[in-house]
């Protein structure tokens, strides 16, 4: 089937998933490029692909509709659209399950970039984080720019969202799993922490950190050694810092 108008029910679903309210409605999201729809897992289910031209001959293992340039142009988020997209179902994930496993968890508290976010689970998926919680007030991972920067990582990472983090840290306590925020107003370096086998690392807002409500119920606050002259880091650079520093940890005990 080529759809060829804008006006088509099949585009405007499309287009309509660009707002969280309607991602989070249907429980679906749009991974758009060719690298990023070739990953999707099989253990995703895609509601299905949409291609110009260039892709037809290429079979995606679901439903697969053809689109003019000009259509697709209108469902992209991207000024130089490759022509491929994917809609896909979210996946529903058992938080005690979760907590239950021992590893590093990352917290989230009101994080507002989309890339920031997208670089943050692609690190998590790179170092086997065990799960990912966003507080309510978080960018939503399923944007379409923190699924782009994730680079496919939304799908390799358990992903929590609109989480009440003292209710989290409550249950993180009933499990044994440490709490460490990063946080600039103590002189306990990362580097010279003693992570737990399970450990949950809070990231902050990009330009306040850590809320003080927060900092106040986590285990521990720890900062990154900065013997330069900048103040503070990007919050993705400092949770793959921290990330990397406690998996490095946990693994040469």
């Amino acid at each position: 089937m080529l759809i060829e108008s804008v006006h088509n029910n099949i585009v405007k679903q499309v287009v309509s998933l660009q707002d969280k309210q309607n991602r989070d409605n249907n429980g679906l999201f749009v991974v758009e490029g060719y690298k990023q729809v070739s990953d999707i897992p099989e253990t995703w289910d895609i509601e299905y692909v949409i291609c110009t031209e260039k892709y037809k001959d290429i079979n995606f293992k679901a439903k697969t509709y053809s689109a003019s340039e000009a259509v697709f142009k209108k469902m992209s988020e991207t000024k130089t659209p490759q022509g491929i997209l994917a809609v896909v179902k979210k996946q529903k994930r058992d938080l005690e399950n979760i907590l239950k496993e021992k590893g590093i968890f990352v917290v989230i508290d009101s994080l507002q970039d989309p890339g920031n976010l997208g670089s943050i689970i692609r690190t998590a998926a790179a170092y086997n984080c065990k799960g990912i919680f966003l507080s309510k007030n978080t960018v939503d991972c399923f944007s379409g720019k923190a699924v782009r920067s994730s680079m496919g990582a939304v799908f390799n990472v358990p992903l929590f969202q609109e989480c009440d983090l003292i209710v989290l840290m409550t249950a993180f306590k009933k499990h044994n799993i440490k709490t460490y925020a990063l946080a600039l107003q103590t002189d306990n370096l990362l580097a010279n922490t003693a992570f737990a086998d399970s450990t949950a690392v809070i990231v902050g807002n990009e330009a306040d950190g850590v809320g003080e409500n927060i900092l106040k119920n986590a285990d521990k606050l720890v900062k990154i050694e900065m013997p330069g002259k900048a103040q503070s880091l990007n919050a993705a650079i400092a949770c793959s810092i921290a990330v990397y520093e406690i998996f490095r940890q946990i693994n040469i005990k």
